[in-house]
C-alpha cells in the first residue's frame, strides 16, 4: 500500500515534467524558467491546451478569444452582488462557477475547448469582481485593449496598471499555471472521469486548494512573516517553532528535494520589489530572506527547501491583493493546468476507482439494541 498514493502513477500525460532531483520544471517539454523569461500567460495557456506553441497569428487569435470571453453575464453579476464581503471567497468563486455552467450554456456552445477558454477568462473576471465586492467597490467592466494580466489588475484598480506590475503578475501566473497532479488537479480528474462537466470538474479541484498543505500555504506563509516581524527575531522564532514541532510554511514539497525552480524566480522578483518599493515590502522581504537562510541551514539536509508559496505572498502584497484572496490568485493561474489535464484525460477516459485495503474485523454478530 502507498499512503497518500505516493510513488503511484495514476495517469499518463504530456503536459508537465517535474524533475525534483535537479530542480527543473517543464511544460510540454519547455523549461518553465525560459517560458517565464520569454513567454506570456496567454501563450502558456495555448501551449497547455494544444500541447504546442502557437504561431504569431494563432497567438493573436487566442488572445482575442480570451478577450471575447471576459464578460460576466448579468446573472453572474447579480449572484456576486447578493453576497457581502464576509462571504468566504473560495466558496463564492466555486459557487459562481457552478451556476455559470447553465448560464454560459445559454450564450455559447458545448465545445470542450471553447468552454476551457471561457473558464480561463471567467476565473479572472469573476475573481476581480469578487475582490471588488469584498472591498465595497463597484464592478469594473473588462478592458478589451489590455492583455490578460493587465486587464485583471485594471478590473481591481479601475485604472491601467504600470508595466512592472503587469510583468510581475504575468510571470507569477506562468509559474503557477501547471504542476502535474497535485491534490487539486487529481480531484478535478476524479470528477472528470465520471464524465461530469468541465465546470464541476474545475470546482472539485478548486475546493482542494483550501487546505494549508496545498495552496492555503501562501496566506499562512504571509502570516508567518508578519508574526516574526523582524529579521533579528528569526533565529529565536525558528528555534521555538522547531521545539514546538511547527511546520515552517512555504518550506518543503512532496516532489522537490532541492530548491523549487519557481521559488527561485519569485525570490528574484521579490528582491526587485524590495529594492524599488521599500517600506513594508522591503521589511517582509528581509524577514523572508533571513528565515530562508536559517531554514535551509537546518532543513536542507532533509531535502526541505522553499517552495512556490514562500515568496509569492510578497508579490501579491506588492500588487495590492488582500491576503484572503491569495489562494484564489493561485487558482486563477492554475485553471489552465487543471483544465488542460481534464481535456487530456478525456481523450482516453476511464472512471477512476481505486481499491482500499480493509483492516477491520469481519463476521461480527449483530446484537439487538436492547441487549447492548
Amino acid at each position: 500500500m502507498f499512503k497518500g498514493l505516493e510513488g503511484v502513477y495514476v495517469a499518463e500525460s504530456e503536459l508537465c515534467l517535474i524533475d525534483g532531483e535537479n530542480s527543473k520544471l517543464y511544460y510540454v517539454g519547455y523549461d518553465v524558467e525560459e517560458l517565464a523569461e520569454k513567454s506570456c500567460y496567454e501563450e502558456v495557456v495555448y501551449l497547455l491546451f494544444n500541447r504546442r506553441l502557437p504561431t504569431k497569428s494563432e497567438l493573436a487569435e487566442f488572445k482575442s478569444e480570451l478577450i471575447r470571453h471576459r464578460a460576466l453575464w448579468s446573472e453572474q453579476l447579480e449572484f456576486i452582488d447578493k453576497f457581502d464581503g464576509s462571504k468566504e471567497p473560495l466558496g463564492l468563486l466555486s459557487s459562481l462557477l457552478l451556476i455559470s455552467y447553465d448560464i454560459d450554456s445559454k450564450y455559447m456552445g458545448n465545445n470542450h475547448l471553447t468552454r476551457a477558454v471561457r473558464l480561463v477568462s471567467l476565473m479572472a473576471s469573476g475573481l476581480a469582481a469578487i475582490i471588488r465586492k469584498g472591498m465595497g467597490l463597484r464592478f469594473v467592466e473588462p478592458n478589451p485593449a489590455l492583455g490578460h494580466a493587465a486587464n485583471f489588475l485594471y478590473m481591481i484598480r479601475e485604472e491601467e496598471p504600470d508595466e512592472e506590475d503587469v510583468m510581475m503578475l504575468d510571470k507569477l501566473m506562468i509559474l503557477q499555471a501547471e504542476h502535474g497532479l497535485p491534490a487539486s488537479t487529481f480531484a478535478a480528474l476524479v470528477t472528470a472521469s465520471t464524465m461530469a462537466d468541465l465546470y464541476s470538474s474545475l470546482v472539485s479541484g478548486l475546493l482542494a486548494l483550501r487546505g494549508p498543505l496545498h495552496v492555503g500555504a501562501s496566506e499562512a506563509a504571509h502570516n508567518q512573516l508578519l508574526e516574526i516581524e523582524s529579521p533579528d527575531r528569526v533565529e529565536e522564532w525558528f528555534s521555538r517553532a522547531m521545539a514546538e514541532k511547527r511546520r515552517i510554511m512555504g518550506f518543503g514539497h512532496r516532489v522537490y528535494r532541492t530548491y523549487d525552480p519557481r521559488a527561485r524566480i519569485l525570490k528574484e522578483l521579490a528582491h526587485r520589489l524590495a529594492v524599488t518599493r521599500g517600506g513594508e515590502i522591503r521589511r517582509l522581504y528581509e524577514v523572508a530572506a533571513k528565515l530562508e537562510e536559517v531554514g535551509i541551514r537546518h532543513l536542507a539536509p532533509r531535502g526541505i527547501y522553499p517552495n512556490v508559496d514562500y515568496w509569492s505572498p510578497i508579490i501579491y502584497m506588492a500588487l495590492g491583493i488582500p491576503k484572503e484572496y491569495y489562494t484564489l490568485m493561485y487558482a486563477m493561474s492554475r485553471v489552465a493546468g487543471i483544465v488542460a489535464h481534464v481535456l487530456e484525460y478525456w481523450t482516453d477516459n476511464k472512471l477512476i476507482r481505486p481499491l482500499h485495503l480493509y483492516t477491520g474485523e469481519k463476521g461480527k454478530r449483530y446484537v439487538p439494541v436492547e441487549e447492548r
